[in-house]
């Protein structure tokens, strides 16, 4: 039987490029998406990604499989926010997409000020923006504005940049 976390890593490894970005997504470790990895490609007894000086290129099985795969995945994201929203009727649920960066600079310090739960999704902004699109995150925190019709931009912080530049005599 196959291991639904081989499927979640293969599509991280498949979106991210390599496995040290995938294993950055799912918050596991690099060798642990070697394995699964490794373990999907001994089970479909094919090689699923060309290993190129650090990255992982799809072969034609791998984007055979990606295409089999993500849709399903992506309704069981949905699903297992459904069920964890609805489990905790007195606490809403926001799912914002963000990048891991800002989210550490920024807002992993207020999390335990918040009144209703987060549920992350770290990706480039791009991707979040796509996501957002699909309705699989609900806000994404961006530098970066896109018109996308029917998307809301709100700016929620600002910053700016100073710095004195002093050439040497």
């Amino acid at each position: 039987m196959v291991n639904l976390e081989w499927y979640r890593t293969f599509k991280a490894i498949y979106e991210k490029g390599t496995l040290t970005a995938a294993a950055e997504a799912l918050f596991i470790s690099q060798p642990r998406v070697s394995l699964h990895l490794g373990s999907l490609e001994s089970y479909t007894g094919e090689k699923l990604f060309y290993r190129i000086s650090k990255k992982m290129l799809p072969t034609e099985r791998g984007k055979s499989l990606y295409n089999a795969l993500i849709e399903p995945l992506l309704k069981l994201e949905e699903i297992e926010r459904y069920f964890q929203k609805s489990t905790e009727n007195d606490i809403p649920t926001i799912s914002i997409g963000i990048c891991f960066e800002t989210f550490q600079h920024i807002l992993e310090r207020h999390l335990h000020t918040l009144n209703f739960n987060v549920i992350t999704s770290f990706s480039d902004y791009q991707d979040l923006l796509k996501k957002l699109e699909k309705g699989i995150v609900d806000v994404v925190i961006t530098p970066h504005k896109t018109e996308i019709k029917g998307i809301q931009y709100v700016p929620v912080v600002s910053a700016s940049f100073q710095e004195q530049w002093q050439l040497p005599n």
